[in-house]
């Protein structure tokens, strides 16, 4: 088992691939049934085909966020002693994601800041693409994580 990382042991400018991960049909229908989020622009195909932007139904934005950031989760915070998501500085997102669009995201730590004795916010930036290799969405994210000699022990594992 592989002893679990701390704050320190991120430097500014490591980087991490992600996996694809197809986004699906099912995965839009659940997203919307879990959030109520049924804007016609993830819904009606009829309205999609009138759209200026959309050919079809897409994905929710906050969907292809939440595959980021298990990316993010995949790539980082799962091999963490403690960590939480400490938010988002900014999100665009660039292009509509379709079902059956990959998804992929370059992930690089390019902000490291002391918080306190406990505690230190990394910033991370992950820009995501589809299977085109097209820019879907970029994201900054602000993670809280455990310092080494925090007085907590290592985390809840």
């Amino acid at each position: 088992m592989t002893p679990p990382k701390y704050f320190e042991d991120f430097t500014i400018g490591d980087a991490f691939e992600s996996r694809g991960r197809t986004v699906t049909e099912a995965d839009i229908r659940m997203f919307i049934g879990a959030t109520g989020a049924d804007h016609p622009n993830h819904t009606d195909a009829e309205y999609c085909r009138h759209h200026p932007i959309f050919r079809q139904p897409c994905a929710p934005g906050v969907l292809a966020l939440s595959v980021v950031d298990g990316f993010i989760a995949e790539e980082i915070t799962r091999k963490c002693a403690l960590v939480l998501n400490y938010g988002h500085d900014r999100i665009r997102y660039l292009r509509p994601v379709y079902p059956g669009d990959t998804l992929r995201a370059k992930i690089r730590v390019t902000g490291r800041d002391e918080k306190n004795a406990d505690w230190g916010v990394l910033t991370i930036e992950a820009d995501a693409e589809n299977q085109n290799g097209e820019l879907v969405l970029v994201n900054v994210n602000k993670l809280l994580i455990q310092r080494k000699g925090s007085r907590w022990s290592g985390g809840p594992r």
